[in-house]
């Protein structure tokens, strides 16, 4: 009896920790988002622009975040979150400080998973210095 019972309480444990990286591997198409300001993303600010944003792999928890031109590119690393709603269209949340925006979120079309970005030090200090944030979405598209 006891075995049986250690056998599901391994099983159970297991899939509670494999459950972040299955939301993450929800948004697994490589997008493009063009933004009208400046914006953060983990430490590393980022001027307007159009970026594409794709997973590492498909089981990764790690974003790559690049411009269009090839100039920048940054990692942030994610964590998987199931949205109240299934999303109707796929978007980039930024969450806005004062003047400041950090990349917040990565909602795709037709599914309840989502990312979010892991907090940085320099969201913390926005947080700090301006309050509770407001949220603008940015459109995606599929990049090529």
């Amino acid at each position: 009896m006891r075995t049986v019972i250690g056998k599901y309480v391994l099983a159970l444990a297991v899939g509670i920790m494999l459950l972040p990286a299955l939301a993450a591997a929800q948004v697994t198409d490589r997008i493009t988002v063009t933004t009208k300001f400046p914006f953060t993303v983990g430490e590393t600010k980022l001027p307007a622009g159009s970026y594409v944003i794709q997973p590492l792999d498909d089981e990764s928890e790690v974003f790559e975040l690049s411009s269009t031109d090839g100039k920048m590119s940054v990692l942030f690393e994610t964590m998987g979150a199931e949205l109240a709603n299934i999303a109707l269209k796929s978007e980039v949340v930024f969450k806005k400080y004062g003047d400041n925006y950090v990349l917040s979120q990565i909602n795709q079309a037709g599914s309840k998973e989502s990312v979010v970005s892991v907090a940085s030090r320099s969201e913390r200090r926005h947080a700090k210095s301006s309050g509770k944030p407001s949220k603008e979405a940015v459109a995606t598209a599929k990049a090529p």
